[in-house]
């Protein structure tokens, strides 16, 4: 059976064919083109038209060929805000009809991961098409243990302009109560802090002349952030595994410089391309044992691969090195965001390298709902260098299963259940809530 993202393309480009033929002429590269004034858009209920055009990033009139017809259709699939995207020549007027069938962008977040350690549950909404205008607004309150709740806000704009560029802000306030662990597994003492940090991030296109319609994106830019915490409460854990707060408060000041290549492609819930994140650059830290400044860098790629049309390999790494184990640097490893099976906070340190990867087969589709079945492995390091890292690798294996409904954006609720050993410790867990375990476009 043809896959159905084929058919769309055939269909695409069959009309452009027969409703343009009579005004086709070669383009510079050989190819026939069709020359367009304008587009015309239905299904749009939610979607700011204006918004849309910018965009598409097409100047008209134009002249639009066959392929240049696909590469419309996968920008806006790519949006990931849209079920499907049919497109055509309308021959009477010489537009582009673009038919637009939308999803529910309006998102509750609910998720949390418990089976050892300090137990997280996180509650909020967001928006990732706010306005029309593939604005992400939201909100999360975050609750660790018996800690008193905090809270994120945050507003982004994942592709700004004719969607080469990024920029967003994050605020947080954060009360946790941490649980830090022996060599062996054992619970060995706890952290508990009081955090408020804000973040900001703008990145744009590295190329001055950039075809709208390139699938590929090159980004450079800069993040910023700055932290303070509130001395914390500390019980049983050794000085020297964190650069921890002399006073009252310490701060925590980071700058960074940003390159981001992107050529993802979304089709039908589904995932193809790669996603790669690089930051380096500084933190300042004051009030802490060790104050100063060090560096800090952070790299992210994401890579996805279709075999066939409803199973999607997914793959995720990610790494960090930082000069200084404050509490704003140090990672924490466990079944949070890293490795599943195993307690948040395993182990800690200013090193962290991790990776992921999923086998996500859909076994059931229906109009309103999905069900997909996933095998996935885990591994991770983190300590204060490379060389305590490397010590002991933490290795996680497990299932899970997906639930999803294709008209709602990203709605997925997910189910895993880990097995997790080390050379010292074995151990199992549950990692639970709505979106996937890892996925390259966040709405936080």
């Amino acid at each position: 059976m043809m896959p159905q993202r084929k058919i769309h393309q055939l269909m695409m480009v069959a009309g452009l064919v027969l409703a343009g033929a009579s005004s086709e002429s070669p383009g510079a590269d050989g190819a026939n083109t069709t020359k367009i004034f304008g587009i015309q858009v239905s299904g749009a209920t939610r979607t700011d038209l204006a918004w849309l055009e910018r965009y598409l990033g097409i100047e008209f009139p134009a002249e639009i060929s066959e392929a240049d017809v696909v590469q419309i259709r996968r920008k806006l699939m790519t949006a990931d805000v849209f079920t499907d995207v049919r497109i055509r020549v309308e021959g009477s007027t010489s537009k582009l009809v673009i038919d637009l069938d939308e999803k529910w962008t309006t998102i509750p977040v609910i998720r949390g991961a418990y089976g050892g350690g300090t137990p997280l549950l996180v509650a909020g909404i967001y928006d990732m098409h706010a306005f029309g205008r593939l604005l992400t607004l939201g909100a999360e309150t975050k609750k660790y243990g018996s800690s008193p709740p905090g809270f994120t806000l945050w507003a982004k704009l994942p592709r700004a302009g004719s969607g080469k560029g990024s920029t967003g802000i994050e605020l947080w306030r954060d009360f946790r109560r941490r649980s830090y662990y022996s060599g062996s597994g054992e619970l060995s003492g706890t952290l508990g802090f009081d955090s408020a940090y804000a973040r900001f991030y703008h990145l744009v296109p590295i190329l001055a002349e950039v075809d709208p319609l390139d699938p590929e994106i090159l980004q450079a830019g800069v993040e910023l952030l700055t932290r303070r915490d509130r001395q914390p409460l500390v019980e049983d854990i050794p000085a020297a595994q964190l650069n921890l707060p002399e006073g009252q408060n310490s701060t925590e000041h980071r700058f960074l410089a940003s390159f981001v290549f992107d050529n993802m492609e979304v089709e039908d819930q589904q995932l193809g391309g790669q996603r790669l994140l690089i930051k380096s650059g500084v933190s300042q830290s004051e009030g802490v044992t060790d104050p100063g400044i060090s560096n800090y860098s952070e790299a992210e790629a994401f890579s996805f691969y279709r075999p066939e049309n409803n199973i999607n390999i997914a793959t995720h790494a990610y790494l960090q090195v930082a000069g200084s184990p404050t509490v704003a640097n140090a990672f924490h490893l466990g079944g949070f965001d890293s490795v599943r099976g195993f307690p948040d906070g395993i182990r800690h340190g200013a090193f962290a390298a991790y990776g992921n990867l999923e086998v996500r087969r859909e076994a059931l589709t229906a109009k309103w709902l999905k069900v997909a079945t996933v095998v996935f492995a885990d591994v991770g390091i983190a300590g204060k260098d490379f060389a305590e890292a490397r010590q002991d690798v933490f290795r996680s294996a497990g299932t899970g299963i997906r639930l999803s409904i294709p008209k709602v954006h990203r709605l997925v609720f997910r189910l895993d259940y880990a097995w997790g050993k080390s050379e010292k410790i074995s151990t199992s867990g549950i990692s639970l809530g709505l979106n996937q375990f890892f996925q390259p476009y966040k709405p936080l």
